[in-house]
């Protein structure tokens, strides 16, 4: 079978399709990742790939998830953004019960890398999820503060504050969990925003640490703000 370059997304390199199953070069260790995976494959959950194993040539490999992946964050309706964060609801909370996440003393599996550019999307929808090389055992809203940073593209001066408090309201409504809120998750976006400019920053990627950098300041000064008029606490 052929090898078909997948370049949809922001892609590891060397990411190739053959038949119905992906090969990826393995960065780090893989062992959570599978785990997670396999788990979700044995309860039912559909929206990722299946883990399939190693092959010859040291690559993980997945099942193929047919779709089309964003080049780029992009920006979403209402109705798309309602669909994500029920996506990621879904994905939490098929992960809570598993048992390295309940050793780790952590509440699921946070994707760490959700956005728009690792979604597989079908009829303009959100229907799947890839690239799990972060997932690690987590807390819901660290990944939804990551999650809201991309999806809403928060820092974009495109959006006035009130829209923005606005869509974040949909994101956190459709998420449909008590102690995940608009007004916490704004907080975790926020923190998200500024590890990323620093460790973007100490990497050498000016580009993604000036991006990041500035998000934070634009969402430290109109959604935080807006939404905890009174301070706010710290993640």
């Amino acid at each position: 079978m052929d090898n078909e370059a997948l370049t949809g997304g922001r892609t590891t390199k060397g990411v190739v399709r053959i038949g119905d199953t992906v090969r990826r070069p393995i960065a780090r260790d893989p062992g959570f990742a599978h785990q997670c995976l396999r788990h979700l494959e044995a309860i039912g959950f559909s929206h990722a790939p299946r883990c399939l194993g190693i092959d010859e040539a040291g690559r993980e490999i997945l099942s193929f998830l047919p779709g089309t992946v964003p080049t780029d964050l992009g920006v979403y309706t209402d109705d798309q953004l309602r669909a994500a964060a029920g996506l990621l609801r879904r994905f939490h909370d098929a992960t809570a019960n598993m048992p390295a996440v309940r050793q780790a003393g952590c509440e699921v599996a946070c994707h760490n890398d959700w956005a728009p550019t690792n979604t597989v999307f079908e009829s303009a929808m959100p229907i799947g999820m890839i690239d799990f090389d972060t997932v690690s055992p987590g807390f819901r809203l660290w990944d939804l503060g990551y999650s809201a940073f991309t999806w809403l593209c928060l820092g974009d001066d495109d959006f006035s504050a009130d829209d923005q408090v606005r869509r974040l309201r949909i994101f956190a409504g459709a998420y449909d969990h008590a102690d995940c809120a608009a007004p916490q998750i704004a907080v975790y976006a926020l923190a998200r925003q500024t590890i990323l400019a620093a460790s973007a920053s100490a990497r050498g990627l000016m580009e993604i640490a000036s991006w990041a950098s500035d998000a934070a300041t634009w969402t430290a000064l109109n959604l935080v703000e807006a939404l905890h008029p009174t301070g706010y606490p710290r993640p």
